[in-house]
């Protein structure tokens, strides 16, 4: 406790004569509270208030000499629980201990900030009320600003045993320091490595790229940590990404309206002219708040910008409530605009720095269970994305540059400077559109406004033959046009790499290597009973030519289903014999087999590559090591379906989506033995299990769904879990029947019929015929000419060929 026997306040003309006394008699007592001249403090003791009357020889009835409210706060400043924030030039006040406990009241280390002393003291019933003296309030602003007398609050963020706040302008951690007073406290229930570990992992996966991902985590820690008020945040998606999720269980849940003001309106604060109650009333409700949240914006333009700049760094705006008078604030909220719709993508520096922006990942092929999940865990780690992020400013002060993914802005102009763009740097290595063709095409020249968002500037080219030197536009920022030309196109100004070409990086069944001394056909064959425990049949095969007269196909069994009819009534592997050269091997039970087969196309991967690359490396938990089958031309794998899901769900399937994987299921097909041999071509035992076959993985189940290996509807996207998020497996083309042929509306028709054209071929290479066929009969129906749709065609193809 400092010695305050020689302190007086600043003599100023508007200093309370009795300011000086007040501070200096206040005391506790210990006559009980009666919340008139004695109140009860933070700290559950009485503070006797200074009066005047009720004396022997004073008949006035006795009251404080200035309102209660002020009195508390006046002793509040002295016993350290009123602190100046000089930061943020605002009052902070330590949090109150309500807990239910025995004992006396704690003195917390947590602060909240003070948005006016008589708001916060309670003082008078309104503005307008005659016991509010402004002369007291700014007395007690005036003096806690004097370090050497009053203790200080600073920007920063505790989770014990740690405090990050700035030093010499970086963010550091501190350790064990338990004096030091921020403006953000938590408290460390949950916390832990794996908390941490669990938190990226899910901020990862609700994110589209890595730079998503360090801008969402930086977020949470923004207002305490940035540098200086400059950060707001922009998190874009479809709907039901878990935006909202975020701002409301992880922001608004562990902070609570004390913290966060979760009734902003973008809409509502931009329009209007320069005075509106309603932006007056937002800007009293945000101040001293750590967010502002809209999580329904509206569709954000460039004459919005102004106000929200303004905001996002904390310019000087009036306030107000109804009935209640003008004050001047600054702004302290960071900013989160939570939308589905477009984000003015101004290029101007300033901007670009000032909005940071988010793209999440979408919804599709994901469940209401995975996003509950993150629910119960900010219920369970409260600290934890806050923590995590205080780890990103201690590293790094400088956010991501996101460009939104703009598909659904894409408007003709747009389209052909992309096209134009991207076929003159194939062709002749200059990123350029000449300005005379938009001008022919358009009639009017490209604005400035679509060159900024694009990433182009002005500028002459001698690349293109036969047109001199035009003048051109030229890309200059590429990370923003290679968003748009993503979007458009379909491709990056590099080739995408899909899973086919990281299917040729994984081994090829040349590298399986057959098992020594594993003996005969019937010896095998009990091998293959006994590693399915039993839920195997066995058959001969026959043979039978596809022709009269033909050749005879020596691995068709006949008999394969009349002697293995059921699980309970089968064939066991006594039947093959030592002399037999081959036999069928039918799965029953909760057994399948997945036949990887030679590759579908010419250089492309076989299928032991593809299922590698859909699920995991072999002997991974993606992709369990079981009884392998070295065919002639593939592999075969032996799996039991995962507990508590029915066999019944797969189906008997060759080469699905192009997929070179065949599936044979429980009592519905059956694949040769190992051991057998057909024209020469030998089945060879690769692999066992350590025990009967393991179930097939997660990875597995998924990869079966996706390509359409299961009953039932086909999800538009695979099904990725929190668990394996990072896997980056593709979405299966799920269309079925006939192609929508829809007319396409004016203003989006050149990008709408490229992604449904570019989707179709990608994904049906063999009907290349009759999609551009399709191609040019939906563009027509759409008003667009021939020789459009065949520069969209032209596009497709160079993208894909």
């Amino acid at each position: 406790m400092r010695d305050y026997r020689k302190y007086q306040p600043i003599p100023t003309e508007d200093l309370p004569a009795q300011f000086a006394g007040i501070f200096h008699m206040l005391a506790l007592t210990f006559t009980p509270a009666n919340d008139h001249t004695i109140i009860t403090t933070i700290t559950g003791h009485n503070l006797e208030l200074i009066c005047q009357g009720g004396g022997e020889n004073d008949r006035r009835k006795k009251e404080p000499v200035v309102a209660a409210g002020y009195q508390k706060a006046i002793w509040e400043l002295r016993e350290g629980h009123l602190r100046y924030c000089p930061s943020q030039d605002r009052l902070w006040r330590r949090d109150p201990d309500m807990a239910d406990h025995e004992g006396e009241r704690l003195i917390l280390n947590s602060w909240h900030p003070v948005k006016t002393i008589e708001d916060e003291y309670h003082i008078g019933g309104n503005a307008r009320s005659s016991e509010r003296n402004p002369l007291y309030s700014g007395a007690i602003m005036r003096e806690a600003k004097r370090s050497q007398w009053f203790e200080q609050v600073e920007r920063g963020v505790r989770c014990d045993p740690c405090v990050w706040v700035r030093r010499n302008g970086k963010v550091v951690c501190l350790q064990d320091e338990p004096d030091i007073a921020v403006t953000q406290t938590f408290s460390p229930v949950g916390m832990g490595n794996q908390a941490l570990k669990d938190a990226k992992r899910i901020l990862e996966w609700l994110t589209v790229d890595e730079k998503s991902y360090a801008n969402l985590c930086r977020m949470f820690a923004t207002p305490w940590l940035e540098p200086f008020k400059q950060l707001s945040y922009v998190l874009s998606g479809h709907g039901g990404d878990g935006k909202t999720l975020i701002a409301r269980q992880a922001l608004l849940g562990v902070l609570g309206v004390g913290k966060v003001f979760p009734g902003f309106s973008v809409q509502s604060y931009c329009n209007g002219g320069g005075y509106t109650l309603g932006r007056e009333s937002m800007n009293d409700e945000m101040d001293g708040k750590a967010f502002a949240i809209d999580d329904e914006a509206c569709a954000v333009t460039e004459d919005m910008l102004p106000l929200l700049r303004a905001l996002s760094t904390g310019s000087q705006v009036n306030a107000r409530v109804t009935g209640g008078r003008y004050r001047v604030m600054t702004p302290t909220a960071t900013m989160l605009i939570l939308t589905n719709m477009q984000f003015a993508d101004s290029a101007e520096n300033s901007d670009v720095r000032r909005f940071i922006k988010v793209e999440f990942h979408q919804s599709k092929g994901r469940s209401y269970d995975e996003y509950h999940a993150i629910e119960g865990f900010c219920h369970r780690h409260p600290a934890a994305f806050f923590v995590l992020s205080c780890r990103l400013w201690e590293r790094s002060d400088e956010p991501e540059i996101v460009n939104l993914s703009p598909a659904r802005n894409i408007s003709d102009e747009m389209y052909w400077l992309i096209s134009e763009i991207a076929s003159n740097e194939e062709q002749y290595g200059d990123p350029v559109a000449v300005k005379g063709d938009y001008r022919k095409e358009f009639h009017t020249t490209v604005p400035q406004s679509l060159m900024d968002v694009l990433g182009l500037e002005n500028a002459r080219s001698r690349a293109l033959p036969g047109k001199g030197q035009p003048r051109v536009v030229r890309v200059v920022n590429r990370d923003r046009f290679d968003v748009y030309r993503k979007a458009a196109l379909g491709t990056d100004a590099e080739s995408i790499k899909d899973w086919r070409q990281e299917a040729l990086s994984k081994p090829n069944r040349d590298s399986l290597h057959p098992l020594d001394d594993v003996g005969d056909c019937h010896d095998l064959a009990g091998i293959v009973d006994a590693a399915l425990a039993g839920h195997v049949g066995f058959a001969p095969c026959e043979g039978k030519a596809r022709k009269t007269g033909g050749p005879v196909d020596g691995k068709v069994s006949l008999s394969w289903k009349r002697l293995n009819p059921s699980d309970e009534n089968h064939v066991d592997s006594t039947f093959v014999t030592g002399k037999m050269s081959r036999y069928a091997v039918v799965p029953l039970g909760d057994c399948f087999v997945i036949d990887c087969d030679k590759p579908s196309e010419d250089g492309g991967p076989d299928g032991w590559q593809c299922l590698q690359a859909l699920t995991g490396d072999y002997g991974s938990d993606a992709l369990p090591a079981t009884l392998v089958t070295k065919t002639p031309h593939g592999v075969h794998l032996y799996y039991r379906m995962p507990a508590g899901m029915d066999v019944g769900l797969l189906k008997n399937a060759v080469h699905e989506q192009n997929l070179p994987i065949d599936l044979r299921v429980s009592n519905k097909g059956y694949v040769l033995g190992p051991g057998s041999e057909v024209n020469g071509n030998h089945y060879e035992l690769a692999d066992l299990p350590s025990d009967i076959v393991p179930e097939a993985s997660g990875a597995i189940m998924r990869m079966l769904k996706d390509f359409g290996y299961t009953n039932g509807s086909r999800p538009e996207a695979p099904a990725l879990s929190l668990d394996d998020v990072m896997a980056g497996r593709p979405a299966a083309s799920n269309s079925q029947g006939t192609p929508d042929m829809t007319p396409v509306p004016e203003g989006q028709r050149n990008s709408t019929l490229h992604a449904w054209a570019y989707g179709r071929y990608k994904n049906h290479p063999e009907n290349e015929h009759q999609i551009h066929d399709d191609l040019l009969r939906r563009g027509r129906d759409s008003g667009l000419a021939d020789a459009e749709l065949e520069q969209i065609w032209k596009s497709i193809k160079r993208s894909l060929d």
